[in-house]
């Protein structure tokens, strides 16, 4: 066994023992926190910072350096910013100066924006009052849609015939061979008890035998009687004459209608191309002269003459039609046809009683026609009436055309047994007035129902279309002359009746005149003061919401 000696034995124990120390110093500078105390080789002590410590300290001054270097950037930029707030700040003096000249202007300028301010308060208000109506206005034709109406009770529809496609009437018949036949159709029956012409749906005049409807574009016309005081109009070898004028019948214009073809042989400066008959008058009593007529140049001319001297006349352009100068205080009517020829009618009123004569020319606009010109005249009437109706051919003696009555049966159809019944009806129809002359009685009545006062469906007066219940009625203003406009009559058992027309409604409650009358008959009647056309004629035994009759076409 090997053996050492004791120094060197005690040289090995002081290293173990100085290894030791060590290495419990460096556990406590690597694993302590905060501040360690060490051991040194010579058994002192010494305390100090351990790891830990140290790498919070740096950590901390390099978070402070940057912090630094940040603090010294921004006290850069505070000093930029500090050097553009001077300049900002005397930029402000400056434009404070100006503001101050400014203010001076704007006080002015306010005082004036006051008073104008006023006025716009009183034009907001105004603004404000109108823009409420015009709110209602479109509320009232955007909130309520289309309301359909459901199929009439009774409709007549008098497009081209007086059949029924609702309602009640004797079945339609046929004789063959003197046997009657019973059709499955029924009509309403039309009377007038004379021929009468009438414009087709072509354009072409046409005669309508006795006891026929005339049916034109707008619907069946409706007139009252006239008598034609020109004689031999269809046939103008007869016409009288200057002798200034050749005439030669032909067939012209769209309505191909007999016409004179007047050619001037003579200059003169007006040639006569016929006249009436003398026609007797009293005061107030008016005289109508009307037809179709144009020329090459100059004037077409109408003239009336009381007991032989000149009291009244009317000028119109032979080619345009338009009307040029009047006298006699006439009044007159133009209407250009699309074949060159024009309607003119011309009415005198007589101031004094006699005899009334009218007579048609050609006239010259100054100086005298010359020969050649020419001038077309064709269903000339001359009638001692306050209108021009249709035309009434004649031969040798006046000749008269009578009224248009259209009857319908009352029962079944006009909604009562008597008028005192209450009842709901709701009655329609398209009507076209093309003329209208205030009667003397101051009132037309157009559709009533004869027997039953006062169930009168449409009344006419100057300025107003009436519906009568009772002793007055629901009326509508209206402007003539007038074309295919809806009227409707809403009738309630509350005795309540509504017109409507021309997208306009009045209400009046009334009662029957009479209660215990019983209508005879539906009648759709002329009148001498009227020219109307009618069609689309509906009834409904039931009440129409407001939307619905408003819809109706």
């Amino acid at each position: 066994m090997a053996t050492i000696d004791d120094d060197l034995a005690k040289a090995v124990t002081e290293g173990f023992r100085q290894a030791q120390t060590d290495i419990a110093n460096q556990d406590l500078i690597l694993a302590g926190t905060g501040d360690v105390t060490v051991t040194l080789a010579d058994g002192s002590k010494k305390t100090g910072p351990s790891w830990s410590k140290l790498i919070t300290a740096a950590n901390a001054a390099g978070t402070s350096a940057a912090a630094a270097a940040t603090s010294a950037t921004n006290a850069k930029t505070s000093e930029t910013n500090a050097n553009s707030s001077k300049t900002a700040a005397a930029t402000s003096a400056t434009n404070a100066k100006t503001s101050e000249t400014n203010s001076k202007t704007s006080e002015t300028n306010a005082k004036t924006s006051e008073t104008n301010a006023k006025t716009s308060e009183t034009n907001a208000k105004t603004s404000e009052n109108n823009a409420a109506a015009s709110l209602a206005a479109a509320q009232l034709l955007t909130s309520v849609p289309y309301e359909e109406a459901p199929y009439p009770d009774v409709w007549l529809p008098l497009n081209d015939s007086l059949k029924l496609d609702a309602g009640f009437a004797p079945y339609d018949t046929l004789t063959i061979s003197g046997k009657v036949l019973e059709l499955p159709t029924k009509s309403a029956a039309f009377t007038r008890s004379t021929t009468a012409t009438y414009i087709d749906k072509s354009g072409v005049l046409q005669t309508a035998a006795i006891n026929e409807p005339r049916f034109e574009r707008e619907g069946l016309l409706m007139e009252g009687a006239s008598v034609n005081y020109i004689l031999n109009s269809n046939d103008p070898t007869k016409w009288s004459n200057n002798g200034t004028i050749d005439k030669l019948t032909i067939t012209d214009g769209s309505t191909q209608a007999v016409t004179c073809q007047g050619t001037i042989n003579t200059a003169t400066g007006s040639a006569q191309l016929h006249a009436s008959s003398n026609i007797s008058v009293a005061i107030g009593d008016a005289v109508t002269l009307s037809a179709r007529a144009k020329s090459s140049l100059g004037r077409l001319r109408l003239r009336f003459t009381l007991d032989g001297t000149q009291v009244a006349e009317a000028y119109f352009d032979g080619i345009t039609g338009a009307a040029l100068t009047s006298s006699g205080g006439v009044t007159y009517t133009t209407t250009p046809g699309g074949d060159g020829y024009s309607y003119i009618s011309v009415t005198f009123t007589a101031t004094a009683a006699g005899n009334v004569s009218g007579s048609f020319w050609f006239s010259s606009t100054s100086g005298n026609l010359a020969v050649g010109s020419v001038v077309y005249y064709q269903t000339i009437q001359c009638e001692k009436n306050p209108i021009a109706t249709s035309y009434i051919p004649t031969g040798s003696a006046a000749t008269t055309r009578t009224v248009d009555t259209l009857d319908l049966q009352a029962s079944g159809n006009v909604g009562y047994r008597l008028s005192g019944d209450l009842i709901n009806r709701v009655v329609a129809f398209e009507l076209s007035v093309n003329r209208y002359v205030q009667p003397t009685v101051g009132y037309a009545d157009i559709v009533t129902c004869p027997g039953a006062r006062n169930d009168i469906i449409t009344r006419l007066t100057a300025s107003m279309m009436y519906s009568y219940r009772g002793s007055s009625g629901a009326g509508n203003s209206v402007a003539y002359p007038f074309s295919q406009k809806i009227f409707a009559l809403s009738q309630d058992v509350t005795d309540t009746i509504t017109a409507y027309f021309n997208g306009n409604s009045n209400a009046k409650t009334q009662g029957p005149t009479v209660a215990t009358g019983a209508a005879t008959s539906l009648r759709i009647q002329s009148n001498s003061y009227v020219i109307y056309h009618i069609r689309n004629f509906r009834i409904w035994h039931r009440l129409l919401t407001p939307n619905q009759i408003k819809g109706l076409r």
